[in-house]
């Protein structure tokens, strides 16, 4: 009889699964996640830096030939907005692809599990990525009119960035960069590097996309920036926790930095929307993103988390 009670036990342990060791938090990780953000910030001074040393020369001698009557340091900044910008945009966009990719490829997807295309687009992963975009785009045009009422002071920083920043005015490098290189830098080092340090953290998923995003908006530095980018980086994340790749996430953010650049120009343009329509179509906004959840949510090839 005892022998056939330890026969039958013997059997339940082979039977019962074992259960999957938990993660162990790695609080060396969660610093290394800052890392990938300081790295990106030294790449862009150091592509900057050489064409900011032209424009002081450029400054000092036009000071030498028409005298000390304009503020020299607002003179340098419209000498290298207007005439090196762009080449240090693109420096710095080729440079630091180079060091990210390479970093993203070893310590990521070497050794990670391969996600092939396929296990990412699906009807629903297109229709909630386009609704993503779209909500974010009015939610940010409705964030932007209220903190022009509210904070103006951050809004005229934004804007001073934007004219100065030289890309609007040159279709060809505000299309090379601001739409294409820059989306995919930024993804690589966001929701590549930075995201997968944060993973081997042993983080819960939600942790980990507020950080990266939090992480995100602050590399942009001006105050209006970092909020809506930080907001943008939310949905990114939670994009890039479903479907398991950046794929996705760069296809988001090249067609969020697309609709922003032209869509908004032309809306502009054509329609010129009140303050009241853009604040109407910003709840709005808030609804169609809502339902980008619930259509990734519900997609077959997106993650879903064992309960």
């Amino acid at each position: 009889m005892s022998e056939n009670n330890t026969i039958q036990e013997q059997n339940t342990a082979v039977q019962t699964p074992e259960e999957e060791p938990k993660k162990r938090f790695r609080i060396g990780f969660v610093f290394l996640a800052i890392v990938p953000m300081a790295v990106l910030m030294m790449v862009q001074t150091v592509s900057q830096l050489p064409f900011l040393v032209l424009a002081v020369f450029e400054t000092m001698n036009k000071a030498e030939t028409q005298g000390l009557d304009f503020d020299m340091y607002s003179e340098m900044l419209n000498v290298f907005n207007d005439k090196y910008a762009i080449y240090a945009y693109l420096i710095y966009a080729v440079i630091g692809l180079v060091i990210f990719s390479i970093w993203y490829y070893k310590g990521f997807v070497k050794k990670g599990p391969k996600v092939k295309i396929g296990e990412v687009v699906s009807v629903k992963s297109i229709a909630g990525t386009i609704c993503i975009v779209v909500g974010l785009f009015f939610f940010t045009n409705a964030f932007m009119t209220l903190a022009d009422k509210l904070i103006p002071q951050a809004m005229e920083e934004y804007a001073m960035l934007i004219e100065t920043a030289g890309l609007v005015s040159d279709p060809a490098i505000t299309i090379i960069y601001a739409i294409i290189l820059g989306p995919v830098l930024e993804e690589l080092c966001f929701r590549g590097v930075t995201y997968g340090l944060l993973e081997k953290a042993g983080l819960k998923p939600g942790i980990v996309i507020l950080i990266s995003s939090v992480l995100f908006g602050a590399m942009h530095l001006i105050l209006i920036q970092v909020l809506y980018a930080a907001i943008l980086g939310l949905f990114l994340g939670y994009l890039r926790y479903k479907y398991r790749s950046i794929k996705i996430t760069i296809a988001a953010h090249i067609l969020f930095n697309f609709t922003g650049t032209y869509i908004s120009m032309l809306i502009d343009e054509h329609f010129a929307p009140s303050d009241a329509v853009v604040l109407i179509l910003g709840g709005i906004a808030m609804f169609v993103l809502v339902a980008a959840i619930v259509l990734i949510n519900t997609d077959k090839k997106a993650f879903k988390p064992v309960k």
